[in-house]
C-alpha cells in the first residue's frame, strides 16, 4: 500500500528545506573542481563498508553510510566516518532524492561534502551527484567517474590526474 501523497509532499517539503542549511544547492551546469573544492567542508577518497537505513521520529527516512577514509584532500575525516544522508527504504516505505549519487558497499568514491547540516545532522555530497566520483579500477589504469548526469556522455578521468588537481586546488584555496 502506498502512503498517501500530502504526508509525501509535505515530508519532501521539509526535507527540501533541510537540505538548504547542509549546503545541497547544485555548483551549477559545468560542475568546475574550484566550485567543488570551495564548497566541500571535507574531500577525500572513501569506500562503503555499511549502509544501513533509519527513520527519523519525524517520519523522514535517512541512510547511516560508514565509510573507510581512504585518501584525505580537505578537512580531517576519521579513519572510519560515519555519515548520514536523506533517503533510503525503510518498513515498506522509500525516500528517493533524484540527483543524489548512487553508492554500493564495496564501492570508492571520492566525495566532496558539505558541512553537517543544523537541523539533520546530514553532509551531503556538494551538488548532489556533481560531489561524488566513483573510482573504478586501480594502479595506474585507475580512473574516476562522475556521478552527475552529463548532457554530453559520460565525464571519465585519469584518477592520479583527478587527485592532483583536486589536491593543487585545495592548496590554491588555502
Amino acid at each position: 500500500m502506498r502512503p498517501p501523497v500530502f504526508p509525501v509532499v509535505t515530508v519532501c517539503a521539509l526535507l527540501l528545506g533541510s537540505l538548504s542549511t547542509v549546503g545541497a544547492a547544485s555548483v551549477g551546469t559545468e560542475n568546475s573542481l574550484p566550485q567543488l573544492v570551495g564548497q566541500a567542508d571535507l574531500i577525500a577518497e572513501f569506500e562503503l563498508v555499511d549502509a544501513h537505513p533509519e527513520m527519523l521520529a519525524d517520519g523522514t527516512i535517512q541512510t547511516a553510510y560508514t565509510f573507510s577514509t581512504l585518501t584525505p584532500m580537505k578537512g580531517r575525516p576519521a579513519s572510519i566516518l560515519e555519515i548520514r544522508m536523506p533517503g533510503g527504504e525503510i518498513a515498506g516505505r522509500g525516500l528517493y532524492l533524484p540527483g543524489m549519487p548512487e553508492i554500493q558497499i564495496g564501492d570508492r568514491h571520492i566525495l566532496f561534502l558539505s558541512e553537517l547540516g543544523e537541523e539533520k545532522p546530514w553532509r551531503l555530497p556538494v551538488g548532489l551527484a556533481a560531489g561524488a566520483w566513483k573510482v573504478v579500477g586501480g594502479g595506474e589504469a585507475a580512473q574516476v567517474v562522475s556521478q552527475a548526469e552529463q548532457e554530453v556522455g559520460i565525464d571519465v578521468r585519469s584518477y592520479n590526474d583527478f587527485v592532483t588537481a583536486v589536491l593543487e586546488e585545495v592548496a590554491r584555496q588555502h
